[in-house]
């Protein structure tokens, strides 16, 4: 039971910030996981996290927008006219002036959006691919990416590829260290 914990909580790891996956296989769990056990169950949370990261992307853009809009809909509405006011001398009219001078212009690009096109524009999806795992972690870059690249399989393909290569990596890099340490402490 202690192991499927272990291994459970591995996965779970990998799924969000899939830096601290493997370490947590040498460093934390006491060496219970060998190397290929802490490369396929750092590889597969990693690949959860991303799965459910980009099918539910679409969901989270709907919920967020829902929540700003019931938010933002209680500010004070734009107006395009003035509100009316009523001539009552002879004939009845009401007149409206035109008030869009004082509607500020619409931002079609934000700073986060810049900023978003800017990482895009510089990596690209192969690029963004191989720095998520690592920098920016699996939910942010995953969401980026599925914004920006709509082929699902494409993002799924680089993804697995970044994964699996930064698995390997790391897991070679702490398992040499480990065992390194362990031939000097004999």
């Amino acid at each position: 039971m202690e192991e499927i914990i272990k291994i459970c909580t591995l996965i779970l790891i990998s799924s969000v910030k899939f830096a601290f996956g493997p370490s947590f296989a040498y460093l934390d769990a006491g060496n219970d996981f060998t190397f290929l056990e802490a490369n396929f169950y750092s590889i597969l949370g990693g690949m959860i996290g991303v799965i459910v990261f980009m099918f539910f992307s679409d969901w989270l853009m709907t919920v967020v927008y829902k929540i700003k809009t019931y938010f933002f809909r209680r500010k004070k509405k734009r107006q395009l006219f003035s509100k009316p006011m009523a001539d009552v001398e002879g004939d009845l009219e009401i007149h409206y002036q035109y008030v869009s001078k004082l509607m500020p212009p619409k931002t079609i690009f934000s700073k986060r959006t810049r900023r978003m096109v800017r990482l895009w524009n510089k990596h690209g999806l192969v690029g963004l691919a191989a720095l998520t795992p690592i920098i920016f972690s699996i939910p942010i870059g995953t969401f980026i990416m599925s914004r920006m690249e709509k082929n699902k399989k494409k993002i799924l393909f680089y993804m697995f590829i970044s994964i699996t290569c930064w698995s390997l990596l790391l897991t070679t890099i702490l398992h040499l260290t480990h065992v390194k340490s362990l031939h000097e402490i004999f």
